[in-house]
């Protein structure tokens, strides 16, 4: 098994040498262009025009070696619509990222000055448990147990051991207790999910018109959407989140495709679940309005 596993990791190691040796990217005036690839050799181009986002992305590894991956994006549906530079020093990815959406713009008079909107509160963490994701993530742990146990052939001496335990116990009360253990360990769940996805968190304006999303703890991401396909937000209160006073906010953008990757990374929120006042307040910054316009 060792020796396969070193032969699995020296192949993989070997083709992406290979694909990184047969890479070349080019930012020209007009064009962005990616030639890559040995047996089946790909030449790719996008007019810089149409580029719409550049997001930068970075797991635990990636971070420790200073690297980062650059998804540059025209906002249309399609493979053709992206360029995937992975990976890349993190100076030359924000270098990337500032001179690909860099606009000429004249500031209005009267318009939210460019830089920080909103930025990490510690205290925002309360509101991870009462969201939907405590329960779902409650219900996985113990379906995860139990396909585990059923995989090493043990689920029998589990549900026994379980029986055992509340074998004088009436059945609501049983029940009570599997729901109430769910939940706890959905909570747990829901409070590591939310650090790892918000910690870190920044939203900015800058300057040309782009608002940007910095995130996360262990797999760092930076998510920057052009003002120009801004067309609105969505101020989301979900049951608990609102019975506590909370909202999130969601961009409402237009032409920007959704690939899998970013559905799960809630591409869109730029956000996460605050006090209702400073939800209106940032809505109101983003869009550039004196009064919030979702109060």
């Amino acid at each position: 098994a060792l020796a396969a596993a070193v032969g699995v990791i020296g192949v993989a190691a070997g083709a992406d040498r290979v694909r990184w040796h047969r890479t070349r990217y080019r930012i020209g005036e007009e064009r962005v262009d990616l030639h890559t690839g040995l047996l089946l050799v790909k030449r790719r181009s996008l007019a810089r025009e149409r580029i719409r986002t550049v997001d930068l992305t970075a797991n635990p590894l990636l971070r420790l070696l200073g690297l980062v991956t650059v998804r540059i994006g025209t906002g249309e549906h399609g493979g053709d619509s992206t360029l995937e530079l992975d990976p890349v020093a993190r100076a030359e990815g924000e270098r990337l990222r500032r001179r690909l959406l860099e606009r000429a713009t004249t500031p209005r008079p009267g318009e939210h000055r460019d830089g920080e909107l909103a930025t990490l509160d510690p205290r925002w963490i309360r509101y991870a448990p009462v969201s939907f994701v405590a329960p779902m993530l409650g219900g996985a742990a113990i379906g995860a147990v139990m396909q585990i146990s059923e995989w090493v052939g043990a689920q029998g001496e589990v549900i026994a051991w379980v029986g055992d335990r509340f074998q004088e116990t009436p059945l609501l009360w049983v029940i009570v207790t599997l729901v109430a253990a769910a939940l706890a360990a959905g909570v747990v769940g829901a409070l590591g999910l939310w650090i790892e996805m918000w910690w870190n968190y920044r939203l900015e304006r800058e300057p040309g018109g782009t608002i940007r999303v910095r995130r996360g703890l262990f797999t760092s991401r930076s998510i920057s959407v052009e003002e120009a396909r801004l067309r609105g937000v969505d101020l989301v209160e979900p049951l608990g989140v609102r019975l506590v006073g909370a909202a999130r906010l969601d961009a409402i953008t237009t032409g920007l495709a959704q690939d899998d990757e970013s559905k799960n990374a809630d591409h869109n929120t730029v956000l996460p679940a605050v006090p209702r006042p400073l939800a209106d307040s940032v809505a109101a910054a983003i869009l550039r309005e004196e009064a919030t316009p979702t109060g």
